[in-house]
């Protein structure tokens, strides 16, 4: 087999270099097109849901705040790890997206889905969406123990 590969390189000699010349015209167009960046970007796609409800135990958070929002964002397409947290006032959902899937649209599914969620009775609510450090943008629900204002 690999006789034949030598005879073949040393008979047709021009052959051989053409497409060497073929393959090296083709690394130089590649690697002009490589994208090259000073920082680039290699944190997951995430999209980070925090809740605040002050006053309230971890378990109350968890089982009407944090459990009613992990229900309502699995099944996001691209969706590859959902972690929840629950401490005292506070629920954070942090969802983490493959690769191939376009950040800003992670963050419109999130809100859609976000914006069905069934949550209790509990007073004003306000939604704010804040810029995070890696990028990501924290649709934030605070609950305030005040009557919604009229």
């Amino acid at each position: 087999m690999i006789k034949t590969l030598v005879d073949f390189a040393l008979n047709n000699r021009f052959v051989v270099l053409a497409i060497t010349l073929l393959m090296v015209a083709w690394g130089a167009v590649s690697f002009h097109n490589l994208p090259v960046e000073a920082y680039p970007e290699i944190s997951d796609n995430y999209v980070t849901v925090i809740t605040q409800w002050p006053g309230r135990a971890a378990e109350e958070v968890e089982q009407q705040v944090t459990i009613p929002v992990e229900v309502q964002m699995n099944g996001i397409p691209h969706l590859s790890h959902l972690r929840s947290e629950s401490i005292f006032g506070l629920s954070f959902v942090l969802l983490i997206f493959d690769d191939q899937s376009d950040n800003d649209w992670n963050r419109q599914k999130v809100l859609e889905r976000l914006s069905q969620v069934t949550l209790p009775d509990i007073g004003f609510l306000k939604r704010t969406t804040g810029a995070m450090p890696g990028g990501g943008v924290c649709p934030c629900l605070r609950f305030s123990g005040r009557q919604r204002p009229s």
